[in-house]
């Protein structure tokens, strides 16, 4: 039996003297015994993207814990806030007059999602839930759990919502993940698709050294030659490094930084993604564009212009040798300046950091791999009497809570600003540009062209960050490093983004197939040690023909096949 949550006064003292309503399968109309004048207010409230219901509406949910939990509250006024009782739900509530009541609550990643699977096995899931993969969603559509959205979607969606979905062009629009036989199952949790990563460069180094910002090829191995030769540290010794490479070589959002996916794409090789060639998906990693980067890759290894131990290095090692003044270029994302081998530089140095495009394609361009433009979703019980709740509270996150400037919406900031973003349905809608557009309306104010009040609360914090860091170099202090990792990444590199925007490939598939379950740890088993061993000399590259060979008879020419079907369906 499903459990029944959301029941307006008179119903409540109904089921309350009626014990054997408990056990009814039928969903109960929560309408009955209203009057019209009644049955209208609730109707109104529920085709309003931001309709207050008459009476308070509960709802049971898995509660996600998306952040450090109640430990960032400490010794703040909110720190007796709880995951029913916080800004967040204090908020929903008074502009809604709904609240959450927890079926179950777990920190995000393998603990929430046995919450979740649990309760799938059991056919009793809450009202409403936030899942964080396909297969998940997959599952529930064919167990006939979840609600069918659409008519939510079209009539209660804000149309913030409905132009950041389109925004990401027909392609990728994450409403195709959850459209079932022309059916919208779920609400998409957004990912920003288009984040191009840097070449990040001390350029207190460049400038000691005399040198431009490189942009190509041969304009980052000059650099790292220089960097290695010329002492930019100053101490009178050789013990500065190249550039420093990730283990795995390959980024994966959003743990890409140090990754060297920038130099296989110079050449238009695009590893570990699938990629669409002569009308067919294929593996971007078995493709003949590889060998170029490769052995470009094996030469600056035997030169000596990559960290010669790269493939032992620890993320934390990598952190050291950069924090430590070893080493002064690597290649990461636009938000690298939170990276702590950035801050620690800052705040204990002189370090001065710039993104830069580079390496360029033939075409003057950084080429880069969007990911997937959906990073969960948000799904309703089927026959839950209020589906409209959870697009309502994914409209109050996506847009009116950053409008709003009322009390609660300033509790919402000092939240957002404490890093808590524990939603009830965590599920924010962003456009693909978001950071773009959020920079340029920053950039606005700080120009002198926009009113500070124009602004949402989000972007006022990004600028209220921005004078802070302005004030204190000006005043030649250092400026706290939560407001230095802001500036640079939010004002200094994603101007970068904004001027000299990258091509970007939108691969062809982002999902699992059933072989991969089974076969794809050890394809990339394989893949990975032969990466290796070309870049370090171990074998030549013949051995990437090789690999190929062994990839397609182990299984890849399957899940070529699969992958094909799956985007056919």
């Amino acid at each position: 039996m499903n459990k029944k949550t959301t029941k307006v006064l008179a119903f409540l003292l109904a089921a309350l003297m009626a014990s054997s309503l408990a056990s009814c399968s039928q969903e109960q109309d929560f309408t009955a015994g209203m009057s019209e004048e009644e049955k209208a207010a609730w109707e109104a409230a529920a085709n309003d993207p931001y309709g207050k219901y008459p009476e308070l509406v509960t709802y049971t949910t898995g509660y996600n814990l998306t952040a450090q939990g109640s430990d960032v509250l400490a010794g703040t006024p909110y720190a007796d806030d709880t995951t029913e009782n916080n800004a967040y739900t204090r908020y929903l509530k008074e502009l809604l007059n709904i609240q959450n009541q927890n079926e179950f609550e777990a920190s995000t990643g393998p603990d929430y999602d046995q919450k979740v699977s649990m309760a799938i096995a059991s056919s009793t899931i809450p009202d409403m839930m936030y899942i964080s993969d396909y297969a998940t969603l997959v599952e529930l559509v064919e167990s006939d759990l979840i609600e069918d959205l659409t008519d939510v979607y079209n009539n209660i969606a804000c149309e913030t919502v409905k132009a950041a979905y389109e925004s990401y062009g027909e392609e990728n629009n994450p409403l195709n993940t959850v459209t079932f036989d022309g059916k919208i199952m779920a609400i998409p949790k957004t990912q920003l698709s288009d984040g191009q990563d840097f070449l990040w460069v001390r350029k207190d180094w460049l400038d000691k050294l005399g040198m431009d910002e490189p942009s190509t090829i041969e304009d980052l191995e000059e650099l790292m030659r220089a960097f290695i030769e010329q002492d930019p540290d100053g101490n009178g010794q050789a013990d500065t490094i190249g550039m420093v490479v990730l283990s795995d070589v390959y980024g994966e959002y959003p743990n890409n930084t140090f990754a060297i996916d920038n130099i296989f794409t110079a050449f238009d090789a695009y590893p570990n993604v699938w990629i669409e060639k002569d009308g067919k998906a294929v593996y971007g990693s078995v493709q003949e564009e590889m060998k170029e980067p490769l052995q470009l890759l094996n030469r600056w290894y035997t030169e000596g212009l990559i960290d010669k131990e790269f493939a032992t290095r620890t993320n934390d090692d990598i952190v050291g040798l950069i924090s430590t003044g070893k080493c002064g270029i690597y290649i990461g994302p636009w938000w690298s300046p939170f990276n702590q081998a950035q801050t620690s530089t800052y705040t204990s140095g002189d370090a001065e950091w710039v993104n830069v495009s580079c390496p360029v394609g033939s075409d003057g361009k950084i080429n880069a791999i969007s990911t997937k433009s959906y990073g969960g979703f948000v799904v309703v019980r089927k026959g839950y009497e209020h589906p409209e709740i959870a697009m309502k509270i994914v409209n109050v996150n996506s847009e009116y809570s950053k409008q709003d400037k009322s009390e609660a919406g300033q509790e919402v900031k000092e939240n957002q600003t404490l890093a808590y973003f524990n939603w009830p349905l965590y599920c924010e809608v962003q456009p693909g540009n978001n950071a773009e557009l959020m920079t340029s309306h920053v950039l606005a104010v700080m120009n002198g062209e926009a009113e500070f009040d124009s602004l949402t609360t989000e972007e006022q914090s990004y600028y209220e960050s921005a004078q802070r860091y302005l004030e204190a170099e000006e005043a030649g202090q250092k400026a706290d490093a939560a407001d230095y990792s802001q500036y640079v990444s939010r004002i200094v590199s994603m101007q970068r983004m904004i001027d000299e925007p990258a091509n970007f490939l939108v691969p062809s598939f982002f999902e699992t197939t059933d072989s991969m379950s089974t076969l794809w740890a050890s394809l990339e088993k394989m893949e990975m040690e032969m990466v290796l061993k070309v870049i370090t000399g171990e074998q030549d590259i013949s051995a990437f023909d090789s690999f190929v060979e062994s990839w397609t008879s182990a299984g890849g020419d399957k899940i070529t096949q699969e992958v094909n079907d799956a985007i056919a369906k």
